[in-house]
């Protein structure tokens, strides 16, 4: 019926085939509520990913920036994210405020195969998760706040850009004819390259290597790593299969591309894993599932489960080969994201310029593609490369000049002090902790090499001051109060 690069093009297509302005498909609804469901987790799953990943006394923070992050980016998205990003505008760039605050988005929808306020709600998870995978670049010794400032800014100024470029009928992106069907530009090689920005821009922390080993410090909880990838695999089905807003053939298709890539990447990461230290790991496992999601992300629409399934083993091979880079540029990227999102993303972005394939396209019975080099396509590969240069190039720069202008606002410093980062952002910022006073003290008992020491002074059975020497030998205070088990 017509060229739709991505599943909400094609969602426009089946709509206007089955004639605007008559009754919406009840199944098409309560699929795609199904799905808005299901993805809710994605964010908190996105959490207990990294939270595992990180020492005991850091984990809450990264719990509780999940849900900031997600209802900061709601409020972002329902004021005028979702109108710069959605509206129609003659812009090639952004939309307009048309729909901000939902004011002017009606029951008859903006010709997608669903009401306009159901896609409001599904299409908010894209920018929560996106800015959750980057801003997690705190981890151990960034603060709260300055973070959730610096997402809410790079959501309006990169992530509604991208998503309009990539996928609205007036996107530069769109019109060159560059294809993603879910997200592989705008949210995983956005996400990516902000994060090593930010990485970049905070600094390595402290306590990045183990002294003894000179690698780095096992996860605190793999328990809490494996459930984590295991809640963004299953939003994942939805997440991919959802972006259609139909049921059909097609959407078939996408939720069995999305299972082959996460589980052919998750075999390919862990068995090259397991070549390089000789023993299995869960963590490997993990990752590989989440480097074929990434993979897949662009083209599930577009692939036939052949494809899926070898471009998804690549992918993930190559970001096991590639897990060193922060050790060979010297910059703590501390979830990785950098190497599973970014250059996964790339990667994906160029298979799909290879193997898009114009029948698996044609699935839902509207949208028609030329095609990859399969289809011998050749001008594919161009587009695809001008999509995930730009967004790779303005992501890594704003990220950056993001960051530099927030951390020079008062009050919005982005890292942490040094005693801050050593005691644990947990005990600097949150009122919970999931360890004890002594482990926040004296350090995880199976891990003695914090090499730094601190005394404490009581009054009335409760801990008001911690006083203690960093590992460059300076003195510093850190205000904590405890009562009964908990420090606070």
């Amino acid at each position: 019926m017509g060229y739709a690069n991505s599943g909400l093009s094609s969602a426009i297509l089946l709509r206007q085939r089955d004639a605007e302005g008559t009754e919406f498909s009840g199944a098409d609804m309560a699929y795609c509520m199904i799905c808005t469901v299901a993805i809710f987790i994605l964010t908190p799953g996105i959490g207990l990913f990294y939270g595992g990943a990180l020492k005991k006394k850091n984990i809450v923070q990264m719990l509780f920036q999940a849900y900031a992050v997600t209802a900061l980016i709601t409020v972002q998205w329902f004021l005028f994210g979702y109108s710069l990003a959605v509206s129609p505008s003659a812009s090639s760039v952004l939309g307009n405020f048309a729909f901000g605050a939902l004011q002017r988005v009606t029951d008859t929808g903006f010709t997608t195969t669903l009401p306009s306020i159901m896609y409001f709600t599904f299409s908010a998870f894209f920018p929560i998760a996106t800015v959750q995978l980057f801003v997690g670049a705190i981890c151990e010794r960034g603060r709260l706040l300055p973070s959730l400032v610096v997402g809410f800014i790079w959501c309006t100024v990169c992530y509604c850009p991208f998503a309009y470029s990539t996928w609205c009928a007036n996107g530069w992106l769109y019109k060159l004819g560059a294809l993603d069907f879910a997200g592989g530009g705008p949210v995983h090689i956005a996400a990516g390259c902000a994060s090593l920005s930010y990485s970049y821009y905070i600094g390595n922390r402290k306590e990045w290597k183990d002294p003894k080993t000179k690698e780095d410090y096992k996860p605190s909880s793999v328990i809490s790593f494996f459930i984590g990838v295991s809640i963004i695999w299953f939003s994942w089905l939805c997440f991919n299969s959802g972006t259609l807003c139909a049921v059909n053939v097609r959407t078939g298709y996408i939720m069995a591309n999305t299972q082959l890539a996460a589980s052919s990447a998750s075999i390919a990461f862990a068995v090259i894993d397991f070549a390089i230290t000789g023993k299995w790991s869960l963590i490997a496992a993990c990752e590989g599932a989440v480097a074929g999601l990434v993979n897949i992300t662009p083209s599930c629409g577009f692939y036939s489960p052949y494809w899926a399934f070898i471009t998804s083993a690549f992918v993930g091979a190559c970001c096991r080969l590639l897990y060193p880079f922060n050790e060979w540029v010297g910059i703590d990227d501390t979830t990785h994201s950098f190497v599973i999102h970014g250059i996964g993303g790339i990667l994906g972005s160029i298979c799909l310029g290879v193997f898009a394939s114009a029948e698996y396209a044609g699935m839902d019975g509207v949208t028609e593609i030329p095609g990859g080099w399969i289809d011998h396509h050749w001008k594919q590969m161009g587009y695809q490369f001008a999509g995930w240069i730009t967004i790779t190039v303005w992501s890594t720069i704003g990220t950056y000049l993001i960051c530099f202008v927030v951390d020079h606002i008062p009050g919005l410093k982005l890292r942490a002090t040094e005693e801050q980062e050593l005691a644990g952002m947990d005990i600097s910022e949150m009122a919970e902790t999931l360890c004890d006073l002594d482990e926040f003290l004296y350090g995880d008992v199976n891990n003695d090499s914090h090499s730094h020491e601190m005394n404490v002074y009581s009054q009335n059975g409760n801990v008001e001051v911690i006083e203690g020497k960093s590992s460059t030998s300076q003195i510093y205070t850190t205000n904590v109060t405890h009562k009964g088990d908990q420090a606070v």
